[in-house]
């Protein structure tokens, strides 16, 4: 059994991510190494699939930490001095029939 493209993807960018907010890599370097894995790695997504999937990352992250205390008010302040940082498009009907 392999991983789809999708999983693929989600394994290397929680990779990624863990590996940036250990300070292993640059904070610049996130996006440029998440878009170099999509086009090495993860050909078949659309740059739609890719910001949902982003967006569903963070918001399950958002999701665990708020049930503990220390981390939920670092969350409220964190909210507070930054918007959300991928915006959601609408997705195409090729998406939203996939995801129902």
């Amino acid at each position: 059994m392999t991983f789809s493209n999708r999983e693929r993807f989600i394994y290397h960018a929680i990779t990624l991510m863990t590996m940036s907010n250990l300070g292993k890599l640059a904070k610049n370097g996130l996006s440029k190494k998440i878009h170099a894995i999509r086009n090495s790695r993860c050909k078949n997504l659309t740059d739609e699939q890719i910001e949902e999937i982003l967006l569903d990352v963070e918001k399950e992250v958002e999701t665990c930490l708020s049930q503990v205390p220390k981390f939920n008010a670092k969350l409220k302040k964190a909210k507070e001095l930054r918007k959300q940082g991928y915006k959601k498009r609408e997705f195409s009907e090729t998406i939203q029939e996939e995801w129902k």
